[in-house]
C-alpha cells in the first residue's frame, strides 16, 4: 500500500512539473534530437555498464576465469534491471546474480561472496563520487545563497552514508550473517529461513573474511573500476547537455552527475525515485544556470536511458533463464533475507526467470555434502543444464570419455545416493533422469 502511495505521489509530482513548465516547450526541446543523438546518449551508459561488470568480475575467484566477459555483463545487466524495478533498497537483483552465476559452475559461496563484495565496492565508489561532486559544486558555485543553504545538509547526508558503508565493511569482516543471527537470537526473534541455513551463512561469512584478508588488490581494483563507472555517468550528463544546446562543461557535468546519484540513492524507498529524481535534476540544472526546459528535458532523457537498460536487462534475463514462477522464488528469497521490504513487482510481460538455474542451485544445495567424482559432477551438471537426449550408460561413456563399465559404476553410485533414477518402461538402452528433490 505504501509503495503504491509513493508511486502515486511521484507520478503526481512529475506531472505537475511537466504541466508547470509546459508540455509544448518540452516537446520542442526534445524534437530537436534525432535518433542518432539518442543513440549517442546511450554510449556513456554502455561504457558504465561494461566497466562496472568488469568491476564485479575482478571480485570473482578462479572459477570465473572460464566465464566469458559478455556473460558476466549479461548477468549483471539482468540483476540491475531487477534492482531498478524494485524498491527493496536496490538489492532485489543481487541474489539473482548469484543464482545465475551458479549456472556456470561457480560455487555458491564464491557467487554470493562476489555479489556482497561488489555491492560494497560499488557503494564505496559511489560515496567517493558524491564527495567529489559536492567539492566541485562548492568550488564552481562559490558562496551562492542556494549553495550555502543546502551544503550542510548534503555533507551530513553523505557523512551518514559513508559511516554506514564503513560500518558495513567492518561488520562483513567480523561476520555479517553470524552477527545477524546472534543479534536476532538475543532479542528473541528466530527467522526459520536463516536458522535452517545457519551453517551455510557462517561459511559465507568465512569466505567474505578470506576475501578481505587475502584479496585486497582485487578489492581496490573493483572500487577503482566502479568509480570509473560513475565517471562515465558524468560523461552522459555532459553529452545530454551538449545536445540540448546548453554550454557543457566537464567539471559541472561531474558535479551534476554526482549530485544526481546522491538524490537517487537518498530516495531509494520511492519506486524508481519517481518525481524526486526528476525534480532534483531540474533543481540541479537550475543551480548551474540552465533553464527549466533544459532541466526537465534532461531529467526525462535520463528516464529514457533507464527504460532502455531495463528492457535490455529483462531481455538478458529472459535469455539466461526460464519461467517467471522460478523468478518469484528468488524474489521470496530476497524478501526473506531483507525483512519488511516491499513486494517485487509483476514481470508477466517479460516472462523472465531462471527455472533451470534455480533447479540446479536447489539440487546442489541439497546435495552439497555428497561425495562425487569429477565425471559424476560434470554429467549431473549437463543433465541439470538441459540434456536434450535420454541419458544412457553409452552416452555417459562417450561424453565422459570413459569405458561403459565405468559409466555403469558411476550411474549405480548415483542411484544408490538418490541422485539419479532409472526411467520406467525401458528394457533396452536403459535411460536415467535426475531424482525428484
Amino acid at each position: 500500500m505504501l509503495r503504491l502511495f509513493l508511486l502515486f505521489v511521484g507520478l503526481l509530482t512529475l506531472g505537475l512539473i511537466v504541466w508547470h513548465i509546459g508540455p509544448g516547450n518540452i516537446y520542442d526541446a526534445a524534437a530537436q534530437l534525432g535518433p542518432v543523438a539518442l543513440l549517442v546518449m546511450l554510449i556513456p551508459s554502455a561504457i558504465m555498464y561494461a566497466v562496472e561488470a568488469y568491476g564485479w568480475k575482478v571480485t570473482l575467484g578462479l572459477s570465473a576465469k572460464e566465464i566469458p566477459f559478455w556473460r558476466v555483463f549479461a548477468i549483471r545487466t539482468a540483476g540491475e534491471a531487477v534492482n531498478m524495478t524494485t524498491p527493496a533498497g536496490y538489492v532485489g537483483g543481487e541474489p539473482l546474480k548469484a543464482h545465475l552465476l551458479r549456472k556456470h559452475h561457480v560455487p555458491m559461496e564464491e557467487a554470493f561472496t562476489s555479489v556482497i563484495i561488489a555491492k560494497t565496492t560499488m557503494t564505496i565508489a559511489e560515496v567517493l563520487f558524491i564527495l567529489l561532486g559536492i567539492a566541485l559544486w562548492v568550488w564552481l558555485l562559490g558562496g551562492s545563497e542556494s549553495s550555502g543553504q543546502t551544503l550542510p545538509t548534503a555533507l551530513l547526508s553523505v557523512g551518514l552514508l559513508a559511516l554506514v558503508t564503513a560500518g558495513l565493511v567492518f561488520v562483513q569482516r567480523q561476520g555479517l550473517f553470524t552477527w545477524l543471527l546472534d543479534f536476532l537470537r538475543r532479542i528473541g526473534l528466530k527467522i526459520a529461513y536463516l536458522e535452517a541455513r545457519e551453517e551455510r551463512l557462517r561459511s559465507l561469512d568465512r569466505a567474505v573474511w578470506e576475501f578481505y584478508r587475502h584479496k585486497r588488490p582485487a578489492f581496490c581494483a573493483s572500487t577503482g573500476l566502479f568509480f570509473l563507472g560513475w565517471i562515465a555517468e558524468a560523461l552522459e550528463v555532459y553529452v545530454i547537455i551538449w545536445y540540448l544546446g546548453g554550454p557543457a562543461m566537464a567539471l559541472s557535468a561531474i558535479s551534476i552527475g554526482a549530485l544526481s546519484v546522491f538524490i537517487k540513492s537518498s530516495t531509494f524507498f520511492i519506486p524508481g525515485s519517481l518525481g524526486a529524481q526528476d525534480g532534483g535534476n531540474l533543481l540541479l540544472l537550475n543551480a548551474f544556470g540552465y533553464s527549466d526546459v533544459t532541466g526537465i528535458t534532461f531529467a526525462l532523457l535520463r528516464r529514457f536511458r533507464e527504460l532502455v537498460w531495463i528492457g535490455i536487462g529483462l531481455l538478458c534475463l529472459a535469455l539466461l533463464g526460464g519461467r517467471q514462477r522460478e523468478f518469484r522464488k528468488v524474489a521470496h528469497t530476497t524478501q526473506a533475507m531483507v525483512p519488511n521490504t516491499f513486494s517485487l513487482p509483476p514481470l508477466d510481460s517479460a516472462e523472465v526467470a531462471c527455472t533451470p538455474v534455480l533447479r540446479k542451485a536447489h539440487f546442489w544445495q541439497r546435495n552439497a555434502r555428497v561425495s562425487l567424482n569429477e565425471r559424476q559432477r560434470n554429467m549431473l551438471n549437463r543433465v541439470l543444464d538441459g540434456f536434450k537426449d535420454n541419458l544412457t550408460a553409452g552416452k555417459w561413456a562417450v561424453i565422459a570419455k570413459c569405458s561403459i563399465p565405468t559409466a555403469q559404476r558411476d550411474i549405480k553410485e548415483l542411484i544408490d545416493q538418490g541422485l539419479l533414477v532409472r526411467n520406467e518402461g525401458e528394457s533396452e538402452n536403459t535411460s536415467y533422469s535426475i531424482a525428484a528433490q
